[in-house]
């Protein structure tokens, strides 16, 4: 009995069992950069902080609290050693994040935890020290909603039966818990206001060997309603940690494997993959008062009263469809559309923002924001249609007939000038928000959505059995793609137009926001392919990304939010229609580009904007960006892999743009409709063999196009072991055999063939903070046996062009075979000016 009590004596108040983390092969490591965005969210609450470990709290709309941050007190000592001095690691996984602090004596590992479905969160202290040691938790309350709304009355007090500070307001509809059932209140709080100091509480370890294997739950909970609701939220999580840390586990594990699955052989591009899948999962909320929709990006909000993009943005959620629908995540991005609707205005545009306050407030009507983009209406068809292509889900398309044809007749009344294109002068906002290239007629990108869109509506329409809508909306899009055809393109500057005014007159400017409609293929080929090499130079391209506007343009500024900056979800247009013209060694250098920010500032996302002048991102750019993870997804899918399903006409296309020196790319889970798909890729130096396989539910058309260098020669395809005839495609970059099969269960197909040289994508590894300096490849010519190739690079610089099978390379002048690669020799030149040159490639 005397041992037992002993022991008691020595345990750890509050304390509960440490249990062993998952091993997870998606963590991503890295020496902690103490300013440096992170946040673990779910779909009712935030923590949205630093690698410092400092972090405001939100419970969806409210924000509970500011400036969370740890010291630490060694003994009876009263100099704090802070948290922000002295962490050192950070470790995140999609279910936690993991910050270590160390100091001579002790180190304490504070693991972040968010359930996914509940209105808190919670921190795990893991403390292993040798001296007794004193953990302080301060922080400033706020109780506040987001922006514009506001609440007054606030108070905050010490609840010692729930060893936690309560954070509520005089009506009692807005709480917050935030504590540990081993702490204890340390701060004087005034009666109905809060403190302008910081509340703090402690919790004392007095002896070391009583937190050994243990682990000190800090709880966090919060919401607008019930108090007692929120009350028992605290105490469930603090009850059931390791439940929760496990239900989070369950929840990422079922992310990954239901939806889309790549391995290739860059490991970099498939973590980026993986975790744009969280990145748009996390942004998925549940609001109290509004539903379940899809906020646009977080980013912490400081003083202010917005958490980055943490609204409900309606053309955000378009842009994303494309990207959920591709990676298979058809549940989110239905419920984003889904959401959309109940905000649509009586004539039938589309809302643009809708602040997560809008329970507290009268938005739509004492405030101008909500409807002031032309290009929601258009981008709500368009993302309506690529989902019902996808999933084959009919009844929603009826049950939002309504929706749809408002949105049409909306857009339809926009066409100012009778040219069967959207004005912006009647329509609202298209491609820029401020500036002097708002005063147009048409931009490039508006015009290229309600193009896609008439396009998209007769295939809706069709489905809805509304035949004679569907008639206009064919007519209406082979007059409104004519008309894109024409007003758009420049033949003094071989390029399509960023815009005309009103007397149709172009704007002088090259800007990459063509690259939307020749991503759907709106341009006339040969055009297309002309305006894309001028996105092609580092007249816009850097190493990051593609400048909003040209760095040679009077308007540029690098940072500049429309007039200069680079932008990943820009950047994800441009890729996807570098590969969709078979610009393939282009295509993979933009999707890397982005891949790469996956892993520049808040660890597993893409921060929305960085300088047009080097890798860095502006101090207010929001870091966890949702349309930027498209700079991953949607070329990678719809471009490197070349995956375009259709449940519809139950075909798929599958025409894999990979380096010629990957030998081998496992797909899996591709899904379409009902259907799922999974395809194993393997090269050799000359032959190809893909074997297919599916669920078997329905046959599928399959066309099959892999890209192989110009120059290398189809000597025979089978499928299934029998010969099959093939038709070829050729274009400056690649030859295609184009293979056509039905799938019913399962099929392999080998591909002999003849290889010529083929060049690898120049990827310059940019770090933090360079600027342009990667060699930049703007065209290929292929006549006869001779390869023409256009690059830029710095002048006195010399590169080298990586080049698989090198020996079937007879000449070059121009540059200087060296084995594997051509080394190439820029003249001098001005610094950091990069130049152009030529050479000529003739094969064996």
């Amino acid at each position: 009995m005397a041992m037992l009590m002993s022991w008691q004596a020595q345990a750890q108040e509050g304390a509960i069992p440490a249990f062993k983390l998952q091993t997870n092969d998606l963590e991503l490591t890295r020496l902690a950069q103490p300013a440096t965005y992170f946040d673990k969210v779910g779909r009712k609450f935030a923590m949205l902080g630093v690698e410092s470990g400092a972090f405001e709290a939100w419970a969806y709309p409210l924000k509970l609290l500011r400036n969370f941050e740890f010291a630490f007190f060694i003994g009876s000592s009263t100099e704090p050693v802070r948290g922000r001095d002295i962490v050192r690691h950070l470790s995140a996984t999609p279910e936690a994040t993991t910050l270590t602090y160390t100091f001579q004596s002790f180190t304490v590992r504070a693991i972040y935890v968010t359930p996914v479905n509940e209105p808190g969160a919670l921190i795990l202290l893991d403390i292993n020290t040798t001296e007794p040691l004193t953990v302080v938790c301060s922080f400033l309350p706020v109780l506040q909603p987001m922006w514009p709304a506001g609440l007054g009355g606030q108070y905050a007090w010490w609840d010692n039966e729930m060893k936690a500070y309560l954070i509520s307001e005089s009506s009692r509809k807005n709480h917050g818990y935030v504590g540990s059932p081993a702490a204890m209140g340390m701060s004087y709080t005034p009666a109905h206001m809060l403190s302008d100091v910081p509340n703090q509480f402690r919790i004392e370890i007095k002896e070391p060997l009583s937190v050994r294997g243990k682990f000190i739950p800090i709880i966090l909970a919060g919401g607008k309603g019930n108090r007692d609701e929120v009350k028992l939220v605290y105490k469930k999580l603090a009850a059931h940690p390791e439940q929760f840390y496990q239900q989070n586990c369950e929840h990422y594990r079922k992310l990954r494997e239901n939806t889309l699955q790549v391995e290739t052989p860059d490991r970099e591009l498939n973590l980026a993959f993986e975790w744009a899948k969280v990145a748009y999962d996390n942004l998925l909320v549940e609001n109290p008062d509004l539903g379940l929709g899809l906020i646009a990006g977080l980013a912490a909000s400081g003083t202010s009263g917005r958490p980055g993009f943490g609204w409900f943005f309606g053309g955000d959620a378009f842009i994303n469809a494309l990207s959920l629908n591709s990676m298979g995540a058809f549940a989110t991005a239905k419920q984003a559309l889904a959401f959309t609707q109940k905000w649509q205005r009586e004539d039938g545009k589309m809302a643009h923002e809708l602040s997560q306050a809008a329970g507290y407030i009268n938005w739509f009507k004492d405030y101008p924001y909500g409807y002031i983009h032309g290009d929601t209406s258009p981008f709500y068809l368009t993302a309506m249609y690529d989902y019902y292509k996808m999933t084959g889900d009919l009844e929603f398309i009826r049950s939002s007939w309504g929706s749809l044809q408002r949105a049409y007749e909306w857009c339809l009344t926009t066409d100012e000038d009778g040219d069967g294109l959207m004005d912006n002068k009647k329509a609202g906002l298209g491609a820029l928000e401020f500036g002097a290239l708002t005063d147009i007629q048409t931009d490039v990108y508006l015009a290229a959505v309600w193009v896609r869109a008439t396009y998209c509506m007769q295939q809706l329409a069709l489905a809805a059995e509304e035949k004679t809508i569907a008639e206009q909306a064919g007519q209406r899009f082979e007059r409104a793609r004519a008309a894109f055809q024409q007003r758009f393109w420049d033949e003094e500057h071989e390029h399509y137009s960023y815009a005309f005014n009103a007397k149709g007159e172009h704007v002088q400017e090259v800007t990459p926001w063509s690259a939307l409609g020749l991503m759907w293929e709106l341009g006339e080929p040969a055009r297309s392919v002309r305006s894309l090499e001028k996105l092609n130079s580092a007249e816009l391209a850097t190493d990051w990304g593609t400048r909003s506007i040209s760095i040679k343009s009077a308007r540029f500024e690098a940072l500049n939010y429309n007039y200069g900056a680079v932008w990943p979800f820009i950047t994800s247009w441009v890729a996807t229609a570098q590969y969709k013209h078979h610009l393939a060694l282009q295509g993979f250098i933009s999707l890397k580009a982005s891949a790469r920010h996956t892993f520049d500032n808040g660890l597993g996302f893409v921060t929305e904007v960085f300088s047009g002048y080097q890798n860095l991102w502006p101090q207010e750019a929001v870091a966890h960006q949702g349309f930027c993870s498209a700079g991953v997804v949607l070329p990678l899918v719809r471009g490197l892999l070349g995956l375009e399903g259709d449940a519809v006409n139950k075909t798929i296309a599958f025409a894999p743009h990979f380096p010629a020196d990957w030998e081998k790319v496992t797909i899996k889970n591709y899904q379409i409709g009902k259907e799922i798909f999974s395809f194993n890729c393997q090269r050799a130096k000359s032959e190809l063999v893909v074997e297919v396989s599916s669920k078997s539910i329905e046959p599928y058309t399959l066309q099959f196009a892999p890209a192989l260098g110009v120059g290398s020669e189809v000597k025979s395809v089978f499928v299934n072991g029998a010969p099959v005839l093939f038709e070829k495609k050729v274009s400056s970059q690649t030859m295609q055999p184009i293979i056509v099969c039905t799938l019913a269960n399962a099929a392999s197909i080998k591909v002999n063939f003849e290889p010529s040289f083929e060049l690898l994508p120049p990827i310059y590894l940019s770090k933090t903070g360079d600027t342009n300096k990667g060699l930049k490849i703007i065209s290929t010519d292929w006549q006869g046996k001779k390869m023409k190739l256009v690059v830029e690079g710095l002048a006195g610089e010399k590169y080298a062009l990586q080049v698989r099978n090198a020996e079937r390379i007879a000449t070059v002048v121009g540059a200087q075979r060296a084995h594997d690669h051509l080394e190439i020799q820029f003249p001098a030149g001005n610094f950091g000016e990069f130049v152009r040159q030529e050479i000529l490639i003739t094969a064996q």
